[in-house]
């Protein structure tokens, strides 16, 4: 379920506590991007051989209020371009300053699997038009209704946080083009991060009971994917392996970065383990470089995922959706005024294995608009 308000209910959000409140704080972003694919004999990122603006483009509003000296509440509502610009509510939750190291957060929340989750949507935050999606694969999951606890900390001149999270999501999920009915149970998490001086490090380790309908609700090009699967497990007689019925799934995270303020570097690792074998488990990582000129920053990038099957008859079986896939990212930022950015993204995508069988390539090209106020 998604909270949606109107445009009139957004106005009147954004309007009337301006003039009411001086401890409310509102911010805002835009993504504006354009996107067009080389050839229509691969897929990346929902763009195709035609010029699309709607993928990428966001536009967000970030509102805080403290209510006392202890607890405050935060919405960040966001419209999509991909989703007819309905607006949503990321962040919903209220805020418990225990400490002044020490914050414990209820409500909307956003799951912290990635280094750039909390701002992922915050297309200035970072060089790229968007992040590698070969990575950021599961912006879907984004929020999660649950509860966490942060802890802040200092060891000398490095600093440090560690963030235990529990919640629960069901919705419906688009998954391999077809839309599915997903619930995760018992869902937590823990990241722990450091950062000193030019260099940050994190980890973090999730886990959740995944509950899925393999019937999809609605059937994209794919041509009911998962159900496909299913179907041809049972013929195999292994067809209990390829349901979702609380099942475990545990998602790993590793990251490093180190940013001078004149040279960036980060990598980034992730891998998705599961006890189905309806879903593939799967590794990924990036390696980005990047410089800042004046106001251009140049960067360079390769990601790469692959899943990975089992064996005997289920791995047989998984062979026909399995993927293998890289790409390569060269693009250019340019700060041209306080705030606002410009990009250009040129992506070389490689589908070395779709659904089992030798891919193509092709060219991605992204410019967009990233600006905060």
């Amino acid at each position: 379920m998604t909270l949606r308000l109107s445009a009139i209910a957004l106005a009147s959000l954004t309007l009337v506590p301006m003039a009411a409140a001086d401890d409310l704080r509102i911010n805002g972003f835009m993504n504006i991007t354009a996107g067009h694919l080389s050839t229509d004999d691969i897929s990346q990122d929902g763009y195709d051989d035609g010029i699309k603006f709607d993928q990428d483009t966001l536009v967000g509003l970030q509102m805080a209020k403290q209510v006392n000296s202890s607890t405050s509440a935060t919405v960040q509502l966001i419209s999509r371009g991909s989703q007819n610009f309905d607006t949503q509510a990321s962040w919903a939750y209220l805020t418990y300053a225990a400490s002044d190291n020490t914050d414990v957060r209820a409500g909307r929340l956003r799951t912290p699997f990635f280094y750039y989750s909390d701002f992922l949507e915050v297309g200035y935050a970072y060089h790229w038009v968007t992040p590698p999606s070969l990575v950021y694969r599961l912006d879907a999951l984004s929020s999660i209704n649950g509860v966490d606890i942060s802890q802040r900390f200092t060891l000398g001149s490095t600093d440090g946080l560690i963030q235990l999270y529990s919640g629960r999501y069901q919705d419906d999920l688009t998954f391999v083009g077809d839309q599915y009915n997903v619930e995760l149970k018992r869902a937590g998490g823990l990241v722990f991060s450091l950062s000193h001086n030019s260099l940050s490090g994190r980890i973090s380790y999730h886990q959740a009971d995944l509950t899925m309908d393999i019937n999809p609700l609605n059937a994209g090009p794919n041509g009911r994917a998962l159900d496909n699967l299913a179907a041809a497990a049972t013929l195999a007689g292994v067809g209990k392996d390829f349901v979702a019925d609380n099942d475990t799934v545990k998602f790993y995270q590793a990251s490093l970065s180190y940013d001078n303020g004149t040279s960036v570097l980060i990598a980034e690792w992730t891998k998705l383990d599961q006890t189905t074998a309806a879903i593939l488990d799967d590794s990924a990582l990036l390696v980005s470089a990047a410089r800042r000129i004046n106001a251009f920053t140049l960067h360079l990038t390769y990601a790469q995922a692959e899943d990975a099957t089992e064996s005997g008859t289920v791995g047989s079986i998984q062979q026909l959706a399995e993927y293998k896939e890289t790409s390569v990212i060269a693009g250019v930022r340019y700060d041209y005024d306080s705030s606002t950015a410009l990009k250009l993204d040129i992506q070389h995508h490689d589908e070395e294995l779709v659904n089992g069988q030798a891919g193509d390539s092709g060219l991605l090209y992204n410019l967009g608009m990233s600006l905060v106020f």
